[in-house]
């Protein structure tokens, strides 16, 4: 369970959760932008092979909570680094 999550969050797998950690460790510096996103997802590509909906689907459950949603390129800057960070499992 992601502690930082809401209580109604969709699950993750250990798998997912491990990956989404993974993630994190190539998220972006400096301030959370509409182009984060992309930049992020593509250095997560990178680094991991994943691509797809196994990318991005576990990113945004752990950042969000939910499968569907508003578009992440325009939430990241609303949530701000802070909350982003805040949301790493």
């Amino acid at each position: 369970v992601l502690t930082s999550m809401p209580a109604d969050a969709e699950p993750l797998s250990d798998d997912d959760i491990a990956f989404v950690r993974q993630a994190y460790e190539v998220l972006p510096g400096g301030e959370i932008t509409p182009e984060t996103w992309g930049n992020w997802v593509g250095a997560v590509k990178e680094s991991t092979g994943r691509k797809g909906k196994p990318l991005f689907m576990p990113m945004r459950v752990a950042l969000t909570g939910k499968m569907h949603g508003p578009e992440m390129a325009a939430l990241l800057p609303l949530m701000g680094r802070d909350e982003v960070v805040k949301r790493r499992p």
